[in-house]
């Protein structure tokens, strides 16, 4: 059975002996591999073939497609700064009145930005690993894509002072995130992933979340099950301990939880989706590798065979010790 094969098997609820290990090793992988940030973010060949001799060198269980929050908004007209060996940042928003929204133009993925980029990175892995290894593309999701787009603390006026046109941009970012996971699926993901950080409680709401941004990625999720995705996973950082319920309306087989969610509060819904997650990602910092092997550990003998996916919860930091990565998939297969 390979790891594609493992990964569907847990999903349907079956126990293996050694547990699954998926960090969210996203730009880490050129920091790992010693490239520099930018030429990753900028050329797909270089992103996948470090996605791939991250996996090969750590032994880890899938490999992602994912440039960096700036993709999107980016393609859509926001202004970007790119450092070499950091993560680009948004320097003007597109969107400076939200009636300039009918002035977007129309998305498309595979000629905007650095989207295509991505989609020939998905299709160069999917050439070297067929189906023996789990491709997650991953897009931003909504709420993320309107604040790089308009600017969160604006965005966040907007739902309070006109709600209409706070769910028109949410509607709007939504069909991007569609086209673009979509378009990654037609490459040769497996899965699809939305990571949507400006959706954390810490940020907005619950019952914000739940009248406003679920409708739509509920959406979105049932097109990629529609276009053929394996599975679905949904990344929200932060504190999403009051979205749990949202995560299984969703239709999601895969929530992952960040450090601030209780892991065993998590696994209360393990019926419903896999849980993976949840060691703080600043810990592959500033932690040792016995560290962050007995937290694997407990955080596997705290699951006690359940629908688990060990793994960080949140993107592993740039500057992540090689050891301590090390050390999170040995905890995986010491088990």
């Amino acid at each position: 059975m390979n790891r594609l094969q493992r990964l569907e098997a847990a999903l349907a609820g079956h126990a293996f002996g050694k547990s699954l290990c998926i960090p969210l090793v996203f730009g880490g992988a050129a920091f790992l591999t010693k490239v520099k940030l930018k030429e990753y973010l900028q050329n797909g060949e270089i992103l996948a073939q470090c996605q791939l001799n991250s996996q090969q060198k750590f032994d880890y269980d899938a490999v992602f497609v994912y440039g960096d929050n700036c993709i999107e908004a980016e393609a859509l007209g926001s202004k970007i700064y790119f450092p070499e060996n950091a993560y680009p940042y948004i320097e003007k928003y597109r969107l400076e009145d939200p009636k300039q929204l009918k002035e977007l133009p129309d998305f498309n993925p595979l000629t905007d930005g650095r989207m295509p980029e991505l989609l020939r990175a998905a299709a160069f892995l999917k050439a070297e690993l067929g189906d023996n290894l789990p491709i997650v593309g991953v897009v931003l999701g909504p709420m993320s894509i309107a604040s790089q787009l308009m600017g969160l603390e604006r965005l966040l006026y907007l739902l309070l002072d006109s709600p209409c046109e706070f769910e028109d941009i949410i509607r709007f970012a939504s069909g991007v995130s569609l086209k673009s996971g979509l378009a990654l699926l037609a490459q040769g993901a497996h899965i699809s992933a939305v990571i949507d950080p400006s959706s954390s409680q810490s940020i907005l709401p619950s019952e914000m979340y739940g009248r406003y941004i679920l409708p739509h990625i509920r959406a979105v999720f049932s097109q990629f099950k529609s276009a053929g995705a394996r599975a679905s996973w949904l990344m929200i950082t932060g504190n999403s301990q009051g979205l749990l319920p949202y995560y299984r309306q969703c239709g999601v087989d895969i929530a992952g939880i960040d450090y601030e969610v209780p892991l065993e509060e998590a696994l209360k819904w393990e019926g419903d989706f896999l849980v993976s997650g949840n060691i703080k990602p600043y810990r592959f910092i500033n932690k040792t590798p016995q560290e962050i092997l007995r937290e694997g550990k407990e955080l596997i003998s705290l699951a006690a065979g359940r629908r688990f996916i060990l793994s960080s919860g949140c993107e592993i930091p740039l500057d992540t010790k090689p050891e301590n990565l090390a050390a999170l998939i040995k905890a995986a297969k010491d088990v």
